[in-house]
């Protein structure tokens, strides 16, 4: 991005510009938190996430994601603390990984590239295996471990070709 584009960026202010901002506001807790303590700047960048979060509806805990998260719509992402997704993960609006709310409170665990459509919901302490896409409004309920499958529908299920 050249300095003409991210200046026009910062006058205009789109949707993609808040939500890159949460996101090096999350990486920059995560930094503070675990690779490089300090609890000052840790507590600072929370507290801009969570009230850009709030903007944005966000609601994710620093340690969830691996690097490359990218987050294609602003509205309604909840992540449990617990979950652990994988590298280069892409999240659309609506989304929720979390519990289901049972006992114990297991979260899903989710490998790399896993593209989560609109309105998705992750729940439970399942697997799901790399390279998945999730279709919009998917419910995922049991493990995936196949990788590269397409899971569409309530409850989830692969796609047939």
């Amino acid at each position: 991005m050249t300095c003409k584009e991210k200046l026009l960026e910062w006058l205009i202010r789109p949707e993609k510009y808040y939500i890159r901002r949460y996101l090096r506001f999350l990486r920059r807790e995560e930094k503070y938190t675990f690779s490089t303590p300090n609890r000052l700047l840790a507590f600072w960048y929370k507290a801009r996430k969570n009230r850009l979060g709030s903007r944005l509806g966000f609601i994710i805990s620093a340690g969830c994601f691996a690097e490359g998260l990218q987050m294609e719509h602003f509205g309604s992402v909840i992540v449990n603390p617990k979950a652990r997704i994988g590298k280069n993960c892409i999240i659309h609006g609506n989304c929720c990984i979390g519990s289901d709310g049972g006992y114990p409170d297991d979260s899903p665990v989710i490998g790399d590239n896993v593209d989560i459509g609109q309105g998705a919901q992750i729940l439970g302490g399942i697997r799901v295996a790399d390279n998945v896409r999730i279709g919009a409004g998917a419910v995922v309920v049991k493990d995936v471990l196949t990788p590269g499958v397409t899971l569409v529908g309530v409850p989830a299920h692969p796609l047939q070709k």
